[in-house]
């Protein structure tokens, strides 16, 4: 039983909200969020359902789940969104050195500009970081 139009369980929701707040944060996911937004109904699919039940699958850690997660939008080449992943390793436990180690793989399998895509992607996250806990 659905307590949303569009079909979305409720619990899946706030399950998936959880998992979500947890891994991007507060202020990532209320800017995603806004009810009032063009997308919000898509957010609240995505919340229910890559958050509530991909990500809120058992077996795999949320570091491991996030280093896939991670791995795959380098391949992929989806750079906005790998960005946002690579600013949330530091909720997840995933290492620069993981990183690392995860974008190597991506370049032997992926492709190597898919891999030096990423790493790019990585530095200007991490200049951006470093800037910030300068401040």
């Amino acid at each position: 039983m659905s307590d949303d139009p569009n079909g979305i369980p409720q619990e899946q929701y706030e399950r998936g909200l959880t998992k979500r707040t947890q891994v991007m944060g507060e202020a990532y996911v209320g800017a995603a969020l806004d009810p009032d937004a063009f997308g919000a109904d898509f957010q609240r699919f995505l919340t229910a359902y890559a958050w509530g039940s991909a990500w809120g699958r058992g077996n795999l850690t949320d570091r491991e789940r996030h280093m896939v997660t991670l791995a795959i939008l380098a391949a992929l080449g989806r750079e906005k969104e790998l960005e946002g992943h690579i600013h949330a390793t530091t909720n997840t436990g995933v290492s620069e050195r993981d990183l690392s180690d995860v974008l190597h793989q991506v370049a032997v399998y992926a492709g190597v500009p898919a891999g030096l895509s990423a790493v790019n992607t990585a530095r200007r996250v991490f200049a951006a970081r470093d800037a910030q806990n300068e401040q």
